[in-house]
């Protein structure tokens, strides 16, 4: 590996090693109401760009697929960071550095009301992430949404006798299904 690979390296993990310090300051400031309303709604908006699966270049075309959703991911919160008013910006730097951001102060609260559930849910997140991460995919949600709904209706046809499921049962043969599903 040559030099300019080792930094190239070398910065990517500095910025990894950031990124909670990142996330304490982006979400100070969201859920600080000195940070004005349109300035959320933009982040909300790049947020949703990353996690709905229609994209600019579909993340089917190795590489590039996934590239424009981390962009537009960093120019959204470079945006949200740069136009939140100084004082507010310059006090979630502070409070991320010092250990006494928001989000700190939230993950305390949430670890106090779920006891151990909180620890339970935070182990399991690495295995949840990798089983569901491929939702941004519109197959993949689509077969999650076709799953669901087979299992809904197979449970309604199981119900007791004298109880009718609220809508008809229709089986789709397999050709049409799968047809349905593109």
């Amino acid at each position: 590996m040559n030099v300019s690979g080792r930094l190239r390296y070398l910065r990517l993990a500095r910025l990894i090693w950031k990124l909670p310090t990142y996330a304490r300051i982006v979400w100070g400031l969201v859920r600080d109401p000195r940070t004005p309303l349109p300035l959320k709604a933009l982040l909300a908006a790049g947020l949703a760009y990353v996690v709905v699966p229609i994209d600019l270049i579909p993340d089917a075309i190795p590489i590039l697929g996934q590239a424009d959703d981390l962009t537009v991911l960093l120019l959204v919160l470079d945006l949200f960071i740069a136009n939140a008013p100084r004082e507010v910006r310059e006090e979630q730097v502070e409070r991320a550095r010092n250990g006494t951001a928001q989000l700190d102060v939230d993950l305390a609260k949430l670890r106090e009301l779920l006891g151990d559930r909180y620890d339970q849910i935070r182990d399991a997140l690495p295995d949840l992430l990798e089983r569901y991460g491929d939702l941004r995919d519109s197959r993949a949600v689509k077969a999650v949404l076709r799953d669901w709904r087979l299992r809904r209706l197979s449970s309604a046809s199981e119900e007791p006798a004298g109880v009718t499921p609220a809508e008809p049962v229709q089986e789709l043969a397999p050709a049409a299904r799968d047809a349905s599903l593109n």
